[in-house]
């Protein structure tokens, strides 16, 4: 009788331990990545009253062996580790996994794993788990020091350093992007073009460049060394021109251009085939260029150029321009503002002009000639000699070249000569100093920094670790797993990858109890407990009746 006691007792034992889970469950009902638990039963020792036999053949058959059990035991206590509900928190450093993997933390004593991501930033600027200031751990290289962009993390120090308010050096501008509509309409500027009013003629023919001043059909009287020719008048900007030119026996028509062309800065003579003679503008736009041509006083030759003076064949005129304006950064993170112009050229190309405060520096080259278009409006490609300018700003020892960039050849990705209205807009790749004032997380729990200046840089890459069992591992508390020879060894890598889950920040995973299957196994658990209680009580009443047996 004193077993069938044991064995209500071992009852009693175990639905209590069952009672402790379900209560511990629902204990843990709101906490953040709780993973419910169940408890597994197995039966104890059995006594063998009777052993089995296999009987005589084809006389008696076998028997069943009589075994009587000793109660239950409690077997294990299983981890649901299915996913839990997310919810949304909007804070920065809330993060949840959606999909397989924990978080991992060092504890100071070894690596620890959960599923709560409810970190903070501590006083040193590391990534921690509010309730414990573990230090959140991360995987690769990311966010160590390149070279190249800010380096926040320690090498050989996988915590997650997030110094806000650490400063951000600026970043020199080496490119530039030009983006927009440049009207395939917009009026083009014209030079201004100066012809003489009659062509030059030698025997009646239009002259060439090689025939001699003297052979002319208005040169009266050749001319003798010591004579001369003046050119006097306006250059393209407005400038005074006031030249004199030797002219004898030997001087030819190309000799006279050529020294029209040295007394003008801003234009260029030529000789047309009518032998008339052109002096145009080397810019185009709005023109005051003038030229007259004279004779010398006391000169022994004679021509009449009277009819030969210079007049206006083509009224210089400013184009339509299309403006916008690209802030550049030097090596000091100083932002410097550039204008840029549009203008389209006579013959279909147009020109990119950019303009500095002299005060800020110098455009040693402040030019990009031959923008180009096909048919339908797409970037062609660049005709000029380069792509880029070169600025000299004041304090700078070099030179600072920014490469531009109009978009890809055949596409409309970038800069277009479409009907319509023009506007362009650029871009840049320089940064001005600033600060590190925020992060964003993506699934890939990559960290990502945001600067006052618009800089945006990585931090760090999010550690993830999984097990072959996880249903192997140790609770520690906290919502803390430790990892045992039952788990295996982590596996650790980064999110959204090797199976592993993806980071969603903002947002924490809630706990997985279900509190209509936890009632429900309360309610079990009270009925087995109150069964065994049962068992002890009619035990205790037939060891009663044995005693009064005797009386």
């Amino acid at each position: 009788m004193a077993n069938a006691l044991i064995t209500g007792v071992s009852g009693l034992a175990t639905h209590q331990k069952m009672i402790e889970v379900v209560g511990n469950n629902l204990a843990n009902l709101n906490t953040t990545g709780f993973k419910a638990r169940r408890t597994h039963f197995s039966d104890v020792f059995h006594e063998t009253v009777k052993g089995g036999s296999g009987g005589a053949v084809g006389v008696v058959g076998g028997s069943n062996p009589a075994q009587v059990g000793n109660g239950s035991k409690l077997s294990t206590i299983g981890v649901n580790f299915t996913q839990g509900n997310l919810e949304g928190t909007g804070a920065t450093y809330d993060f949840a996994i959606d999909g397989e993997g924990f978080f991992m933390v060092d504890s100071g004593q070894g690596p620890l794993f959960t599923r709560a991501g409810v970190f903070h930033v501590d006083q040193d600027g590391y990534l921690v788990d509010s309730a414990t200031g573990y230090h959140v751990q991360r995987f690769s290289s990311v966010g160590e020091p390149d070279g190249v962009d800010p380096g926040f993390q320690i090498p050989g120090d996988d915590s997650i350093r997030i110094p806000l308010g650490t400063t951000v050096a600026g970043a020199i501008t080496q490119s530039a992007a030009v983006e927009g509509n440049l009207a395939p309409g917009t009026r083009p500027a014209i030079s201004q073009v100066l012809q003489s009013g009659q062509p030059l003629l030698a025997g009646g023919t239009a002259v060439s460049a090689a025939t001699l001043w003297n052979d002319l059909d208005i040169t009266s009287t050749p001319f003798q060394p010591g004579d001369a020719l003046s050119f006097q008048g306006t250059d393209h900007d407005g400038t005074a021109v006031n030249s004199s030119f030797s002219i004898d026996g030997t001087t030819t028509v190309g000799d006279v251009i050529n020294a029209m062309s040295n007394a003008y800065s801003g234009a260029t003579a030529s000789l047309n085939a009518d032998g008339s003679i052109s002096l145009i503008a080397n810019e185009s736009g709005q023109s005051d260029l003038s030229v007259v041509l004279a004779e010398e006083p006391g000169n022994v030759g004679g021509i009449d150029l009277t009819s030969h003076q210079f007049g206006v064949n083509e009224l210089g005129q400013d184009g339509e321009v299309v403006r916008t304006g690209l802030e550049i950064f030097d090596e000091r993170g100083d932002g410097h503002l550039i204008g840029l112009e549009f203008e389209k050229q006579s013959d279909g190309t147009w020109t990119m002009t950019a303009a500095l405060d002299p005060s800020v520096g110098v455009l040693s080259d402040d030019r990009i000639e031959g923008l180009t278009f096909r048919e339908d409006g797409s970037f062609d490609g660049i005709a000029g000699p380069d792509g880029q300018i070169e600025v000299q700003f004041v304090g700078q020892a070099s030179s600072q070249p920014v490469i531009f960039e109009f978009g890809t050849p055949g596409t409309l990705n970038g800069l277009t000569s479409l009907s319509g209205e023009s506007s362009v807009a650029s871009t840049q790749d320089g940064f001005s100093t600033g600060t590190l004032v925020g992060v964003t997380v993506d699934g890939s729990g990559l960290i990502e920094g945001i600067g006052s200046n618009g800089r945006r840089m990585e931090i760090a890459q999010i550690a993830l670790a999984t097990f072959r069992n996880p249903n192997g591992l140790s609770s520690e508390g906290n919502n803390f797993f430790a990892q045992t020879l039952s788990s295996g060894n982590a596996d650790v890598g980064s999110p959204f990858s090797g199976g592993r889950g993806r980071i969603n920040a903002g947002q924490l995973e809630a706990s997985n109890v279900d509190i209509a299957v936890e009632f429900t196994r309360l309610i079990v658990a009270q009925r087995g407990f109150s069964a065994n209680a049962r068992t002890i009580t009619v035990t205790d009443e037939i060891l009663e009746e044995l005693n009064n047996i005797i009386r």
